[in-house]
């Protein structure tokens, strides 16, 4: 089912070049020859630049690009800069995010063609990772989306004449609701990163005046807008998701690709580095228009040649947690779940008392579980996971199967979340928490099996994926309960809201391990 909640049926199809002929040249000679006006300019600017010379050197991996996608007449020559560097890299594969300018959705849409047409020559889809990308949450297959949409197109002829027949994967990012969504959907893309792949994200920066119902200042308007595109770069450079988050909100910037952009920081190595290669406006070109404007900026993001997508390794099972980590993730637990059950307030994780050392800020999935202490009362739940546990019942379970906050930030939210907001419990109170015992599993980051028979019960956690649906068992439910892996999935199924078996039904499976500890002990 697609973002329009029906199904596209032709997979066949070809996307046309629409904009060809007014955005950029439809005749192949000419716009090739203006390709090559502009990347002849870019290249004679770079050979000039003497702080641009180590974006040429072998010493360095290109991971991403940001170019804009206005009319060639307009941005083309600041794009050049961008994908001069990138035709010397000469990437294997691109990875090409826009906004969309006409269709308002949430989410990531895909397209379910093969191939999308340029004058200079057609390019294809990576069909294999968009087909796995659509078995995931806020990923679906929109062709009307693509269709309409120029932020993608604008970036065909350049990858075509720049980069040869490299196959791509367009992707089309609409609004994303909070910094959990951003993050979700970078972690996602990150997996299927690897040495030579590149990202093009397309977007213009500051769209300023009435046109676009922008004018938050006046006077001395292009160095004004110039400096609110510096401070959009100085978070994009910074690496820094949650000030560009901030950026958004206060300073309302009419950054098309935001979300785009947003994504894109959540991927980032944490050596890479970026520079602006080329910075422009629309008033620079002749067609100046003095009430209006839009920022272009070239970007390039890359880190030292050792490094680079899919250079960093996975975190192992006995990698996770120390001793002493582990007891401070418990206290950190305990504290979150007291103070929001007595005040109603999330823990500020100043007032815990906990050393916060690097593999507690490194993101990581994490579940916390809640036990209460058995009275005759009968039981709360009726659920799997309510296996007993010695004399305690379920009591809440809340977690994140991705990576996408600090683990410490992942076990405060998830606290709460298990004493407040499981579907299956009325929130816990105050005169429960002596009778409470926590439990908090830590898990590696997630890896697609090609099949089921690569799942090992009691080792690995799964997540299902199947019909636009999802859900998780930790690694030790299955044993607990004695269960085949056939009875595993169907139990998957139905806790996704399917019918058993239906798993064997083109259903995708990510496994994990963990380490899991609770209060009064700790094992792996």
């Amino acid at each position: 089912m697609n973002l329009f909640g029906r199904k596209d049926k032709k997979k066949e199809e070809k996307r046309p070049a629409r904009f060809a002929g007014t955005w950029y040249e439809e005749d192949a000679d000419k716009l090739r020859s203006e390709l090559d006006e502009y990347l002849s300019a870019a290249r004679r600017d770079f050979d000039d630049q003497e702080d641009l010379q180590a974006e040429l050197s072998d010493r360095y991996s290109l991971l991403a690009i940001i170019v804009p996608h206005a009319g060639y007449m307009f941005s083309g020559s600041t794009s050049a800069f961008a994908y001069h560097l990138a035709g010397l890299r000469k990437p294997k594969r691109v990875f090409l995010l826009g906004p969309s300018h006409y269709v308002g959705f949430q989410g990531v849409a895909l397209s379910p063609d093969k191939i999308f047409e340029t004058p200079l020559g057609d390019l294809k889809l990576d069909r294999k990772t968009i087909d796995d990308l659509t078995s995931y949450p806020m990923f679906e297959e929109a062709r009307e989306i693509h269709q309409r949409e120029h932020s993608l197109e604008l970036q065909l002829p350049f990858i075509r004449h720049t980069l040869g027949d490299v196959p791509i994967v367009p992707m089309i990012v609409g609004t994303l609701s909070d910094i959990t969504d951003v993050r979700m959907i970078g972690q996602i893309l990150k997996r299927y990163m690897s040495a030579n792949d590149l990202v093009v994200i397309s977007s213009d920066f500051t769209h300023y005046g009435p046109r676009y119902d922008y004018a938050p200042f006046c006077g001395d308007v292009p160095a004004k807008v110039k400096e609110l595109d510096l401070e959009a770069f100085a978070c994009l450079k910074n690496r820094d998701l949650e000030g560009f988050l901030d950026f958004h909100e206060r300073t309302e910037c009419t950054i098309c690709g935001f979300y785009p952009c947003s994504v894109l920081l959540s991927m980032l190595p944490e050596l890479s580095q970026a520079k602006l290669l080329k910075y422009g406006t629309s008033r620079d070109t002749s067609f100046e228009d003095k009430e209006n404007s839009v920022s272009y900026l070239a970007i390039s993001f890359d880190c030292p040649s050792t490094s680079g997508w899919g250079s960093e390794s996975g975190v192992r099972k006995d990698e996770l947690l120390n001793e002493s980590e582990k007891t401070s993730l418990l206290k950190l637990a305990r504290k979150a779940v007291e103070v929001y059950c007595h005040e109603r307030r999330v823990l500020n994780v100043e007032d815990a008392g906990i050393e916060l050392t690097p593999a507690l800020r490194r993101p990581l999935g994490a579940f916390v579980t809640l036990f209460k202490k058995r009275s005759d009362e009968p039981p709360i739940a009726s659920d799997p996971d309510e296996k007993e546990r010695c004399d305690h019942d379920l009591r809440g379970c809340i977690g994140y199967i991705w990576p996408i906050k600090p683990l410490y930030e992942a076990v405060i939210d998830n606290a709460v979340g298990a004493c407040s907001k499981d579907y299956r419990f009325h929130p816990v109170s105050g005169s429960e928490l002596p009778l409470l015992k926590l439990e908090i599993s830590v898990l590696t980051p997630l890896q697609r099996v090609a099949s089921t028979d690569d799942i090992v019960l009691g080792k690995h956690g799964i997540v299902l994926y199947a019909k636009g649906r999802q859900s998780v068992f930790l690694p030790h439910v299955a044993t607990e309960f004695g269960w085949t892996l056939a009875e595993t999935l169907d139990q998957l199924c139905l806790k996704a809201g399917l019918a058993a078996g239906e798993w064997r039904q083109n259903a995708k499976f990510d496994v994990f391990e963990s380490i899991m500890f609770e209060e009064g002990e700790i094992h792996n």
